[in-house]
């Protein structure tokens, strides 16, 4: 899914603006396109399930690679390059941890309810995951909302 238009640039927004994890955006989406709706008590578990290895582990290796992209560093470009192609890969096998970690959980997540819209139940995922935040929804958090919902549940033609 994130490969989907527009779905990267609306997740790293909310990752920006409301300090969310990406991995659990787009798990609340996986969920609600299952048409599995994820109650408040179910998405804490989750964040505590990844929080630490988000703050330990993920967050650390994007501020390295972050660091390294820059000009500077005090490293010959190619050398910086290489440092950050490999801290890089790193960060994504984090990410892919994370996301088996999440994973994992997903049996436990509350059952799908039948004849309930999908779209619906990706939007009010992500809201009430956006909602432990604490975080304002915006009008821009509101349209990368909309993104993801779209791309949740793509529409037939």
């Amino acid at each position: 899914m994130y490969g989907r238009s527009g779905v990267e640039r609306a997740c790293l927004g909310l990752q920006a603006s409301c300090g969310a994890d990406v991995n659990l955006l787009l798990f609340c989406c996986w969920m609600g396109a299952r048409r599995r709706p994820l109650n408040k008590r179910f998405l804490r578990r989750a964040v505590a399930a990844t929080s630490g290895w988000q703050s330990e582990v993920v967050q650390p290796l994007r501020g390295v690679r972050r660091t390294l992209k820059k000009a500077g560093a005090g490293l010959p470009r190619a050398w910086r390059a290489h440092l950050h192609a490999n801290v890089a890969n790193s960060e994504l096998d984090a990410e892919y941890l994370e996301q088996r970690r999440l994973a994992r959980l997903a049996p436990q997540a509350p059952r799908p309810v039948k004849g309930a819209s999908a779209r619906e139940t990706v939007e009010a995922n992500l809201e009430r995951y956006l909602g432990l935040l604490g975080a304002p929804l915006g009008v821009a958090a509101r349209r990368q909302l909309r993104i993801l919902c779209a791309a949740s549940v793509p529409r037939r033609i």
